[in-house]
């Protein structure tokens, strides 16, 4: 079943945001990025109204890791939408398109001073990684005569059933401090003696791509425990509780969804339950959707070069979109749902191999599918490409990365421009003894 930004015209085309595909691959070219602007806002909306019906104070921070174009950052920040930022090309972004200092939290475990100096200058929360960073920001602040709004990334060691390359909340992470060990309590209470430091928040993260409520349940228990021995031991009670992000979406037809009615029923039901013997007021909610925001409002538009047809095998089609353009398939050997936009009606005979246009063996995006008989010239549409595809893309094997566009109501736009190829040597240059 089509989600409500797609459809099939009559000439048997897919469309999104009431625009055909096949027209949009022949005005703006092959490989392109298509976002509709009307779905991402109604996934804000959905994730927002789920959380406001339950809950007085709460803030929803995109994050920016999962596409941060400028675009979809500004229809964000016009919704009211804060910002999730992890380098200082993402603050400034964030800054750009609007979105005041005190809306943005910054996160990382490696931050620069330059990063640090631009955070507390714009009143942006920090949530610290690692003692040696709380001391570098406290001397910042004190150099350039201002306070630094912080939390902690505390590491409450909940195991997500999600790939390894994306659980992020075992004790083992290479993210926060570890709550067993007594350090996220020793990080509280040196911040709490520091002059240039206003102690506000905690935060964790659990993961991504999770579609059981149980883990964010366990993680949202533990942050709250944890909140209460900070109160107990140290006397500050935090007024910030980031939950951080991680809810999925379902890749695959007929995968079941987490959805955020539900996952912001037992999130706020463990927050209740779990301040019920605790003297202490309701804290401020935070959480970071970045892949439930803004995955399903992406196509990637591909079209058919060459098919190889294999007996007994899946054929082999290859198109002008590879790994360059959304590596999550090679990486994590993640799912995509990929169409014919042309041939949305005709009957899916052929096991099906798709292949990008890459000299590496691992360039597909998908493996055994189930299309119609493709034909070069042939258009494919892979599904769910907004998170993690413009935003990981690449110049691998001298491919350029695709343009982007967005489309509104029947309109479309180009959000970012396709690259060329002397924007692959754009930042090089010989050496003298070459020149």
């Amino acid at each position: 079943m089509l989600k409500s930004h797609l459809g099939v015209n009559e000439d048997n085309e897919l469309t999104i945001g009431g625009v055909s595909t096949v027209e949009l691959a022949d005005r703006f070219g092959t490989p392109v990025y298509v976002t509709d602007e009307n779905k991402i806002r109604e996934n804000y909306h959905r994730f927002y109204e789920a959380f406001d019906k339950k809950w007085d104070d709460f803030a929803i921070w995109y994050a920016y890791k999962a596409n941060s174009n400028l675009a979809v950052c500004k229809v964000l920040q016009d919704e009211g939408c804060g910002a999730e930022v992890g380098s200082l090309c993402e603050l400034k972004i964030a800054l750009k398109v609007g979105t005041p200092g005190e809306q943005i939290i910054f996160n990382g475990n490696n931050k620069s001073e330059k990063e640090l100096e631009l955070c507390i200058k714009n009143k942006v929360l920090i949530n610290v990684d690692n003692l040696q960073e709380l001391e570098i920001i406290n001397r910042i602040a004190e150099e350039i005569g201002e306070n630094a709004r912080v939390g902690f990334r505390v590491n409450p060691d909940v195991e997500a059933p999600t790939h390894p390359h994306i659980s992020t909340g075992l004790r083992k992470s290479k993210f926060g401090l570890d709550v067993p060990s007594g350090k996220a309590i020793k990080a509280y209470k040196k911040a709490s003696k520091m002059d240039n430091i206003t102690v506000e928040g905690i935060h964790s993260h659990i993961g991504s791509q999770i579609l059981d409520p149980e883990p964010f349940m366990e993680q949202a228990r533990k942050t709250l425990e944890l909140r209460k021995k900070i109160r107990k031991e140290i006397g500050i009670e935090l007024k910030i509780v980031d939950l951080g992000g991680g809810l999925g979406i379902p890749y695959r037809p007929g995968e079941k969804e987490l959805p955020p009615e539900e996952f912001a029923s037992k999130i706020v039901s463990t927050v209740e339950e779990s301040l019920k013997d605790q003297e202490l007021s309701k804290p401020k909610l935070v959480f970071e959707p970045g892949r439930f925001i803004i995955a399903d409002t992406t196509l990637l538009l591909g079209r058919v070069g060459y098919v190889k047809e294999r007996k007994n095998i899946p054929h082999w089609v290859s198109i002008d979109a590879g790994m360059n353009a959304l590596i999550r398939p090679a990486l994590y050997d993640s799912y995509h749902h990929i169409e014919v936009a042309n041939k949305m009606n005709e009957e899916k005979t052929e096991s099906t191999n798709v292949a990008g246009p890459l000299c590496e063996s691992g360039d597909y995006l998908g493996k055994d599918r189930k299309l119609p008989p493709v034909e070069r010239g042939d258009l494919l549409a892979i599904y769910d490409v907004g998170a993690y595809g413009l935003s990981m893309a690449s110049q691998y094997v001298g491919n350029t990365r695709p343009c982007m566009v967005m489309v509104k109501s029947g309109k479309a736009d180009t959000v970012r421009e396709r690259e060329t190829c002397e924007d692959l040597t754009r930042l090089d240059k010989f050496p003298d003894w070459l020149k």
